[in-house]
């Protein structure tokens, strides 16, 4: 029952990846897309952990790009891109108490190391662009999101957990 539940889960975090990135998103050509896509990817990791978080981001990277591509070709990068969002933020939320020092310090790792990093190589290559142009033009962004998304993220999480219930794994065992 625990899979299921996580399956379930999972399919919905997919769910909401492509319907925020591929419908409801605004695109900065060739620097960044601004979506609520750092949610679900998040609500993935806090609630699943990073295996099942590795997945469901991979999942939604490749059925978002059959369903919804927006004239992009699929691109292998940015699948590495999203598989290493679910680790951090499956590293660092899963089974940890929600805390906002915390959620913006994966908010953080995951723009300092995807969004800053990996994206822009992935943007030079894809477009021509040079990574420091690429990365000089994403830094004001990053800076204005991630303390925004990580607010967000937190209260979100809060939100589901305080609606649905402690998850299963914060329960303390008697005995």
């Amino acid at each position: 029952m625990k899979h299921l539940k996580k399956l379930v889960l999972a399919s919905l975090f997919v769910a909401l990846d492509i319907i925020f990135t591929r419908f409801f998103s605004v695109m900065i050509p060739g620097v960044e897309r601004i979506s609520l896509q750092f949610l679900p990817h998040a609500l993935s990791g806090y609630f699943l952990g990073p295996l099942w978080s590795v997945a469901t981001l991979a999942v939604g990277d490749i059925l978002g790009m059959l369903i919804n591509s927006a004239g992009e070709t699929f691109f292998p990068g940015f699948l590495l891109s999203a598989v290493v969002r679910g680790v951090i933020y499956g590293v660092i939320l899963y089974k940890r108490p929600l805390k906002y020092p915390r959620t913006l310090v994966a908010v953080a790792l995951v723009s300092v190391i995807v969004d800053l990093g990996l994206n822009p190589i992935w943007i030079a290559i894809l477009y021509g662009k040079g990574f420091w142009v690429t990365l000089i033009a994403k830094l004001p962004i990053r800076a204005v999101f991630i303390p925004l998304a990580a607010a967000i993220i937190y209260f979100v999480a809060k939100g589901v957990v305080r609606a649905v219930g402690v998850p299963a794994r914060s329960k303390k065992k008697s005995g």
